[in-house]
């Protein structure tokens, strides 16, 4: 009895060794403290010494590496100006769209583009539209557009109207009307925007348009051709 006692014991050990090398196991235990039914996505080393650049339900914070403090808000680096809060979103953010295959976005791009962005839209949304009457010049500038159709709740039968653009023979075509304020004769089919507003849910976007580089940097809402150009380019700087 003793013997299988002290086994027990050694397992036991074993496990919270194992337990407090496992960023995601500091990172869950910290977190159902204060929130029990939030759920970890991913926990890794951040940038901040001796914290844990954690996402849990679409949401960033820092964990200290002994599970006893959490940050959430902005930090920032001061000598690169960058909010190291988003990091840990970033490459949950990454995977999540290179995993969106191309059979459910709504394409718009040059011969050769230099960059490609990811931007959930709403054909409701005012400034949806006003990024929309540019593409041209965005597409002149390199940028391929990727669109995944995100109907906001706020904006009452933009659900429907998006389910028409993609039930379209035209996508294209339609999304181009839609944006344009013009009425489209309701059409039904199997789409992807439910599966499109769970994974916003599940990456922290709750508005439109929203504008993501692939390595899943969000460069903000509505950004004029060149100032995206601009930060598109910063992002292939060596360093960033």
């Amino acid at each position: 009895m003793r013997k299988i006692l002290v086994l027990a014991l050694l397992a036991v050990g074993a496990m919270s060794a194992s337990a407090a090398d496992d960023p995601v196991a500091i990172a869950t235990t910290a977190l159902q403290k204060l929130a029990p039914g939030a759920k970890v996505q991913t926990a890794s080393p951040s940038t901040v010494p001796g914290f844990l650049a954690v996402v849990a339900n679409g949401h960033p914070v820092l964990i200290s590496s002994d599970g006893k403090y959490l940050v959430e808000g902005h930090v920032y680096d001061v000598d690169t100006r960058r909010d190291v809060m988003n990091d840990g979103l970033a490459r949950v953010r990454q995977q999540a769209l290179a995993n969106v295959p191309a059979s459910k976005r709504l394409t718009f791009a040059p011969p050769n583009p230099k960059y490609h962005v990811t931007v959930f839209t709403d054909p409701d949304c005012p400034y949806c539209r006003e990024f929309h009457k540019q593409i041209a010049a965005y597409n002149q500038l390199g940028i391929a557009v990727d669109y995944l159709l995100f109907p906001l709740s706020i904006h009452p039968g933009s659900d429907k109207l998006s389910q028409t653009v993609w039930c379209s023979s035209d996508r294209h075509t339609a999304f181009n009307e839609a944006l344009a304020g013009k009425k489209l004769a309701p059409l039904t089919c199997q789409n992807p925007i439910a599966e499109i507003n769970g994974l916003a849910q599940k990456l922290g976007i709750d508005g439109t348009p929203g504008i993501f580089a692939d390595d899943g940097t969000q460069l903000g809402g509505y950004v004029p051709p060149a100032q995206l150009e601009q930060r598109l380019q910063a992002l292939d700087k060596p360093g960033k």
